[in-house]
């Protein structure tokens, strides 16, 4: 709902500045690589609140340096309580027994956008339809807190507000994800190209067509229609005006008019748009660590993700954000036992026992970890099969020995792999839980598994096949490209 902003700054190098002031050196990166990155007893090493919070500020600073936009602060949590009050006190009062004779419109879109119609709630619907214009304000009256409604709806419209702000100052990190993403979608083909199971069990055409229409979206493709809300508002809320104006204190009309232009804001707000799938808004306007895959076919990542695109480090571009790009990319491609109705589950790999064997052994071999093998399958794969696509196209990529205060120690080699366990940091990361309940595995597990994996990861750190890590490997589990088992027909 904002047209574009500027002046705000971007901080860079995000996963640089954790490794600098959170890594613990004292711990080797060959006996257990996620106490090494996410240390414990440290407050900020919870990585994706960090970032959350990183974007808050950028937008606070933002809002601070541009008073004169008048949808910046128009919906703070002090002025929606204010307004919720004059509201609700006009409805208990005698004032507003007189609305019904001045404007029964006004009533009935006032008490519409006040009242909850869910699916469950028809009948309520039926019966305000059917109503009078004083029973329907009476309706209104009779709720616990008949303002609970208007209060969420400019809850939607500060999270639309906040999310356009940054998505606005992020343009160019927008497009910078976008030609990623691409690039990302190539590899995961060519790799694809070259997998023995999909290639001798005639599926690959099948793949081939899901892979290509996975979209990738973010906040900025809903900022139009965000924008044309805002004139949504001002109409509905000047219209409102002009009928009560003068009945009424300037206080009582500003409260009833913002009722209604909020509700006709919301309800376009949740009108389908073509870039997102309806289920999916809630999510994307609340903009808190938001990735995720949609239906197969579209992959959503949040403002805070972006912000992981400001780098000057291929290291973490491709080890960071690519890695989480990559690894919704690959929800489409990997399959558990929930996926039994897709086609495409029926033509996959028969030999993707090496993902739980790789959880398993890793649960066994830091017992803090808790696991369930089954249910974390799929994000499991994923994290697999994403990891080794990202770091063959980072070995490609890299031009040159990346030399940083404090840490000049660490290759470019070894600075890939920070980008994923970054991310990946929790301050409850290695507290041992009696059980798992979550499809992703812990943020221990999925780190160390990884890195445990990967042959680069022991060849960049110089690891003895008597180190944990190193030992903690279960057997190599590529489930696409060239290494991949699998040529039988089925």
């Amino acid at each position: 709902m904002i047209a574009s902003c500027s002046g705000s700054v971007i901080p860079n190098n995000i996963v640089q500045n954790h490794i600098k002031n959170i890594a613990d050196f004292s711990v080797d990166p060959c006996d257990d690589f996620y106490a090494h990155v996410c240390p414990m007893g440290i407050s900020k090493q919870d990585f994706l609140k960090s970032i959350f919070e990183t974007k808050l500020q950028i937008v606070r600073d933002y809002k601070l340096e541009h008073p004169e936009n008048l949808f910046v602060n128009a919906f703070s949590v002090d002025k929606t309580k204010n307004l919720s009050n004059i509201v609700t006190q006009f409805l208990h009062s005698n004032e507003s027994s007189t609305l019904c004779n001045i404007a029964k419109k006004i009533v009935s879109d006032f008490t519409r956008h006040l009242l909850s119609f869910d699916i469950e709630e028809t009948a309520l619907l039926q019966d305000w339809e059917k109503s009078s214009c004083e029973q329907k304000m009476e309706m209104v009256r009779n709720l616990s807190n008949p303002t609970q409604k208007f209060i969420n709806s400019r809850m939607v419209i500060s999270q639309a507000i906040d999310g356009s702000i940054a998505s606005s100052l992020m343009e160019k990190l927008d497009k910078k994800l976008r030609q990623l993403f691409q690039k990302l979608k190539m590899a995961v083909l060519k790799e694809l190209r070259k997998t023995p199971w999909a290639v001798y069990n005639g599926s690959l055409d099948m793949y081939e067509d899901a892979l290509q229409k996975i979209n990738f979206t973010t906040f900025s493709d809903i900022r139009k229609p965000l924008k044309y809300a805002q004139s949504v508002f001002i109409q509905a809320k000047s219209k409102c005006i002009d009928v009560i104006r003068g009945k009424y204190s300037v206080e009582i009309e500003d409260g009833l008019c913002e009722v209604i232009a909020v509700g006709e804001a919301v309800l376009y707000i949740n009108k389908p748009m073509d870039s997102i799938y309806e289920t999916d808004l809630r999510d994307i306007l609340t903009d808190q660590t938001a990735a995720f895959n949609s239906k197969d076919t579209r992959v959503y990542i949040g403002n805070d993700f972006t912000l992981l695109a400001n780098t000057d480090y291929l290291s973490d571009l491709y080890g960071g954000i690519g890695f989480s790009l990559t690894h919704e990319i690959f929800h489409t491609l990997v399959f558990d036992y929930r996926d039994s109705f897709k086609p495409m589950a029926n033509y996959w790999t028969k030999d993707a026992k090496c993902v739980e064997e790789q959880t398993r052994k890793t649960c066994e071999t830091f017992p803090t970890v808790t696991c369930d093998t089954r249910e974390t399958f799929e994000e499991d794969a994923a994290d697999l099969a994403a990891y080794r696509i990202v770091w063959n196209l980072y070995k490609k990529a890299y031009t040159r020995k990346t030399v940083v205060k404090n840490y000049e120690s660490l290759n470019k080699k070894q600075l890939f792999f920070y980008g994923a366990a970054v991310v990946l940091c929790s301050p409850y990361g290695m507290v041992e839980n009696p059980s798992h309940d979550t499809l992703h595995s812990n943020s221990y597990q999925r780190v160390n598994s990884l890195m445990s994996q990967m042959d680069g990861f022991s060849e960049a750190f110089k690891c003895k096949p008597t180190d944990r890590m190193v030992r903690n490997r279960a057997r190599t589990c590529e489930l696409y490209g060239a290494k991949a088992d699998g040529k039988e027909k089925i």
